[in-house]
């Protein structure tokens, strides 16, 4: 009995200490839990602040391009591309297709007192096959897979074989007169497509002591929007995927070439009669990019 006594003496000694630290050990979590929360509420604070830093700062303007270039960017939707810039890219890419020449453009000085002769790029297609000027293949990358093939193929080749440009019996270059604003053309629901209207002049000269021929080339372009070839960065210059890539950088693509008499479109200002019969038109159906 006396044992039983001491037992539970111990017991009611031993409580009081075990109930003091049961409840230093609640005090030190809850501080805890504060201190974890006041922190975590600092840190949502900081990354609301640097949000909306981060969503109200300008947009960049210039960027540098792959080949070291800077040129000055605007955000817009995907598809979306300015009548300007679908100017610009129309007129590049007649002048690339229409350029025809035995030699190859020069890419140093010593290029311009000694031009190096354009050995020509074989294409074929399923009704003709020929050689090309080189910068006429390059720039044809900037046309649909389908109209590429049957603008080298039927119309491009043919005639560069007939008037011997790759011999050194002539040469032709375009003079675009006007470029009309581009008009929407309508497509499915996810493509952008523009038609131009071209008023312009091939130049031939088939010998250095005969009068330049001046032939009306009046037409429309189709353009269609699309997402711009990747260049990667272990091509090289000339290897195929940056010629694509570079053709394609615009993001832009024409898919047709069709004529149009005079009529069908206001003239530019004072230009001048030709007296030339209009060159036979390219034509591809407009309505199936």
């Amino acid at each position: 009995m006396s044992d039983s006594f001491h037992e539970l003496k111990s017991l009611t000694k031993i409580r009081p200490h075990s109930q003091a630290t049961e409840n230093n050990r609640f005090a030190l979590f809850v501080l805890v839990t504060c201190g974890l929360s006041i922190f975590n509420t600092l840190l949502l604070v900081i990354n609301a602040f640097s949000t909306n830093n981060i969503a109200n700062r300008p947009l960049p303007t210039m960027v540098q391009t792959i080949n070291g270039k800077t040129i000055q960017v605007t955000a817009f939707e995907a598809k979306n591309r300015s009548p300007q810039f679908i100017k610009d890219f129309t007129a590049m890419t007649l002048t690339k297709l229409f350029t025809w020449s035995r030699y190859l453009p020069p890419s140093t000085t010593e290029d311009m007192r000694r031009p190096k002769i354009d050995p020509g790029t074989p294409i074929e297609s399923k009704s003709a096959k020929g050689l090309v000027p080189t910068t006429v293949w390059a720039g044809s990358f900037a046309l649909s897979d389908k109209f590429r093939e049957e603008f080298l193929g039927e119309t491009i080749a043919p005639l560069l074989t007939k008037l011997g440009v790759l011999q050194g019996q002539s040469e032709v270059t375009i003079s675009i007169l006007d470029l009309q604003d581009p008009i929407e053309v309508k497509g499915n629901a996810d493509e952008r497509l523009w038609k131009v209207k071209v008023v312009a002049n091939l130049i031939l000269r088939s010998a250095a002591n005969v009068p330049e021929k001046t032939i009306p080339f009046n037409k429309i372009i189709y353009v269609r929007a699309i997402y711009p070839a990747a260049l990667a960065q272990t091509t090289t210059p000339g290897d195929l995927a940056q010629v694509v890539a570079m053709a394609q950088s615009s993001g832009l693509q024409i898919y047709a070439i069709e004529g149009y008499q005079t009529d069908d479109i206001k003239p530019p200002v004072s230009q001048p009669s030709t007296g030339f019969a209009p060159a036979p038109s390219t034509n591809v159906n407009p309505t199936t990019p």
